[in-house]
């Protein structure tokens, strides 16, 4: 008999401590989901399709939109994989660019927990993929304490570092349906960078506004009639590309591998290519209203009836720049004095 009190007494504290652990790291996030968030059942329908459709994406696919690696990183590790039998996960793990636990967890676990009804406190699932280990967690808590805060420890986290934005938002718009950013389409993204490393090259009429390209590799690929508005492109190389009547308004070409691509027609309404390289690029009829050209390689690069109102282009150039007659320039550049060269026959 006494051996079965002292069990029970034991297993007592056992579920003291756990309910104190659970009270510690857990309580605030499910209180403050009571008070926010709709009635589940009210909000199954709506999310299962979207959670279906996320189980069935690449693994790649969903890093890229967790912010947990970069396209350049992808398309990487994807040139790797056509030449070994390695899966993603391990290629991106190999870097150093993600924990293979991580990797794992949304490899093997992540369906698992979308199909779930019941969802648990946000802290768990960054705990399980990794993303936030123990210490950090009891950092986060003692802070939120120390400042008698109510904010909650996701928020914390990302103030500290500890994780991006973008991957709370991530676990926030699939777990608990809330859609706190604009919706980007990464399954466009992903398949592009995917297409490309297996041979393909004519994206014509790509819409993928505001995403990052940055420091991928698109050599002589078609982009002709695609609108790519804000679209980050810094450090890319687009070289031999075809950017026919292109929107890149507002882009960020900053940096970039544009030798002897075509921006023929295309809209460049504020776009920074600063210090990019464009020689031999032809902007014939491109609007380049606004761009920030300052430092960019423009030799023998044609800017044909293209209208530079506003552009920033540095004074003086020592090389071959060629425009025409139809060439549009504020009225203090003069095309003639910055060492310009007049384009006759097209």
């Amino acid at each position: 008999m006494e051996e079965v009190c002292q069990m029970l007494k034991s297993s007592s504290i056992l579920i003291t401590i756990s309910s104190y652990l659970f009270s510690i790291f857990y309580s605030p996030y499910l209180k403050t989901m009571l008070i926010n968030c709709p009635d589940q059942k009210e909000k199954q329908l709506s999310n299962n399709s979207l959670n279906n459709s996320q189980s069935k994406k690449p693994l790649g696919e969903i890093l890229l939109e967790a912010g947990l690696v970069s396209i350049s990183q992808i398309e990487v590790a994807l040139e790797e994989q056509k030449q070994n039998d390695f899966k993603i996960g391990q290629i991106l793990a190999s870097h150093g660019w993600i924990k293979q636990e991580t990797a794992n967890f949304f490899a093997e676990r992540w369906s698992t927990f979308l199909q779930k009804k019941q969802r648990r406190p946000l802290a768990f699932y960054l705990f399980a993929a990794e993303l936030l280990d123990q210490e950090q967690l009891l950092i986060l808590k003692q802070k939120q304490k120390q400042t008698n805060s109510e904010t909650r420890l996701h928020s914390l986290a990302v103030q500290q570092g500890y994780i991006k934005q973008v991957t709370v938002n991530f676990f926030l718009k699939y777990l608990y349906n809330l859609h706190r950013f604009q919706n980007v389409s990464f399954t466009s993204l992903y398949e592009l960078i995917k297409s490309y490393i297996n041979g393909e090259n004519n994206f014509q009429g790509l819409e993928l506004s505001q995403v990052s390209l940055n420091g991928v590799k698109l050599k002589k690929i078609i982009l002709d009639n695609s609108i790519l508005i804000q679209t980050n492109l810094n450090n890319s190389n687009l070289s031999y590309s075809s950017l026919i009547e292109v929107d890149l308004t507002l882009a960020d070409l900053e940096l970039a591998n544009l030798f002897h691509a075509s921006f023929k027609k295309a809209c460049l309404i504020e776009a920074n290519l600063r210090r990019s390289n464009l020689e031999k690029a032809n902007f014939q009829a491109a609007n380049l209203q606004e761009a920030d050209l300052r430092g960019a390689n423009l030799l023998n690069a044609s800017f044909a009836a293209a209208d530079l109102r506003g552009a920033k282009l540095s004074p003086a150039y020592s090389y071959d720049v060629y425009y025409d007659k139809q060439t549009v320039f504020d009225t203090n550049f003069n095309p003639i004095q910055a060492g310009w060269k007049l384009q006759k026959n097209l």
